[in-house]
């Protein structure tokens, strides 16, 4: 029951029935209660295209969770840069066994010594800037994650509208239909009618099978609202929170701002073309990969130096047995790596970096191939489309209308079927909903196009 049928029920409750056997604050509380039986209202909120476009993208939780992991990352390319920790040895050495006294023997001393670790080449540096180029490809994952939920929500809240103005159309022409069916019933109940009953049941049938592809229509139209849902909708933990349903706001046709100069400069100049496919995010990301794997390699190669190592230690002895005073010992060692054994491993290593290096120019070029041909395969699609949608507007739905109208008058005038008046109703309500999907279809593409034509809105911000 709708929340302001309630209030009013509550009203004619206090007015009528039992206003003398129920005080004011009695009242109340029945209708508060009452009030608390009715299941949840369901809040439902209108988006236009753009509206659920910025809605999805201000609260991705992909995004949220990138910037996290960039901010990771960029911590540890600053700790990769210092060295290893020292390491500090304390030890007692050469203890006598037999008395276990201390200032027995002259090579009994208490020993404390530090060793520092010095990797080999540039290690650490280059370790930090590749944890600082793995970083970098976060801002174009996000930006490349932003252009396909633009393209995605755009693509569910078209199919969403194109279902709500195919049931408009289907509405519009079941009004037609109702019509034609008072006529029909008309003309078969009087006396002088020349409706055949045939007529009458053939009326009733389109009726009932227009209130079914309504329904067909209905379904597929909440079904798109759902799956459009998951983008803009918060995630509600709380089960007990009142369902939100959304619905779109449409005035005229949705628009895809895709700008004409792009679609006929670029056509017409590869080399235009080129660079502008060259900025997509998903381009950028490999360059980025590529660089990452240059440092491997770079990192690779440092292996070929030796690792340095620097030892300080400090030996305190105590007085012999006659209480004569030792000298406290002090020692340093240099320790150094030599890569001899190891350069097969090294070799292996060194290669398979520069095959990755060289792997990710072949995917580059794949990437922006495949962004190529779909430029191409979406503005010849949308050219078509286009001339698709001229000849549905200056000769098919004039011919639809124009062939409905003379089998009405043809029937009318006892001179036509009434079979043929419905298939030509049906025909020009079908061609209608073609021309409809054709436009939707259309808009479709550029939501793609504008997703092939993305540029990395973050990066160059920075």
């Amino acid at each position: 029951m709708p929340k302001n049928n309630f209030l009013a029920f509550c009203t004619v409750f206090q007015n009528v029935y039992y206003r003398p056997l129920l005080n004011g604050k009695t009242y109340h509380i029945v209708c508060i209660f009452l009030l608390s039986l009715l299941p949840p209202i369901a809040d439902a909120e209108e988006y236009s295209l753009q509206q659920a476009v910025e809605k999805a993208v201000s609260q991705d939780d992909w995004l949220v969770s990138s910037y996290k992991k960039e901010g990771a990352i960029r911590a540890l390319s600053q700790g990769m840069t210092a060295l290893p920790d020292p390491k500090v040895s304390v030890g007692l050495l050469n203890m006598p066994t037999d008395t276990f006294d201390f200032n027995q023997e002259a090579m009994t001393q208490f020993n404390v010594s530090v060793s520092q670790m010095f990797p080999a080449g540039d290690t650490l540096r280059l370790t930090g800037e590749k944890y600082a180029a793995q970083g970098d490809q976060m801002p174009l994952m996000r930006d490349n994650r932003r252009a396909m939920l633009v393209m995605e929500v755009s693509n569910l809240w078209l199919t969403a509208y194109s279902f709500e103005e195919s049931i408009k159309l289907v509405k519009q022409n079941r009004t037609l239909f109702e019509q034609l069916h008072e006529v029909v019933e008309s003309s078969y109940s009087s006396a002088y009618g020349r409706a055949k009953q045939q007529d009458l049941v053939r009326s009733e049938l389109e009726l009932i099978k227009l209130d079914h592809r309504l329904t067909q229509l209905r379904q597929a139209k909440e079904n798109a609202l759902k799956k459009l849902s998951q983008y803009i909708l918060p995630t509600m933990a709380d089960q007990s929170i009142v369902d939100q349903e959304i619905t779109l706001k449409t005035t005229g046709e949705p628009i895809m701002v895709t700008p004409s100069y792009i679609l006929s400069s670029l056509s017409s100049n590869s080399l235009a073309l080129a660079a502008r496919l060259s900025l997509h995010p998903l381009v950028r990301i490999v360059d980025a990969q590529s660089n990452t794997a240059q440092i491997d390699k770079a990192i690779a190669e440092q292996k070929y130096k030796p690792e340095w190592g620097v030892t300080l230690g400090y030996g305190y002895r105590g007085d012999d047995l006659s209480g004569k005073d030792r000298a406290d010992l002090a020692s340093i060692a240099v320790s150094v790596s030599v890569p001899i054994f190891s350069s097969s491993r090294q070799d292996a290593q060194v290669k398979a970096a520069s095959l990755q290096v060289e792997s990710f120019l072949s995917e580059k070029q794949l990437v922006f191939n495949e962004l190529m041909a779909k430029y191409r395969t979406l503005t010849s699609d949308i050219a078509l489309l286009d001339q698709r949608i001229r000849l549905y507007q200056t000769k098919l739905l004039p011919s639809y209308r124009e062939s409905a109208q003379v089998m009405l008058n043809a029937y009318t005038s006892n001179d036509g079927a009434f079979s043929d008046v419905v298939q030509a109703r049906i025909a020009t309500l079908n061609a209608h909903i073609e021309l409809l999907n054709i436009r939707i279809e259309r808009f479709k593409r550029l939501a793609e196009l504008n997703y092939v034509m993305a540029q990395g809105e973050e990066v160059r911000l920075k």
